[in-house]
């Protein structure tokens, strides 16, 4: 319950429900930023946008597919407790460096 002359808090879910999307929204947000540049460096240096592609798809899935396990995860339990592990976040991270390394190769060798 709230205190007295605060808002009333939201019911337990609405926030797992909004995070999961959010994490799955920059998991997509990534995934296509990847496609753009594997679409811009093949065309220059196809081994390497083959090879981007075999890291950069399964880490974006890999994402996706945690930000789903952590929404499963919370909603079993209603009660709220801290998270677990920086596994999800650690993931968007490996994502977004791969992207912006693959981004600078493809300015630093066009």
């Amino acid at each position: 319950m709230g205190h007295p002359g605060q808002p009333p808090e939201p019911p337990p879910g609405l926030q797992t429900e909004r995070t999961t999307l959010a994490w799955l929204r920059t998991a997509l947000t990534f995934l296509v930023g990847a496609l753009v540049l594997l679409k811009l460096v093949a065309h220059t240096r196809p081994r390497l946008a083959v090879g981007a592609a075999c890291v950069l798809l399964p880490v974006a899935g890999l994402v996706s597919a945690l930000a789903v396990h952590r929404h499963h995860a919370e909603n079993r339990d209603h009660e709220p407790r801290p998270l677990r592990d920086g596994t999800l976040p650690a993931g968007i991270t490996l994502l977004a460096t791969l992207v912006a390394g693959l981004g600078t190769l493809y300015v630093l060798t066009g």
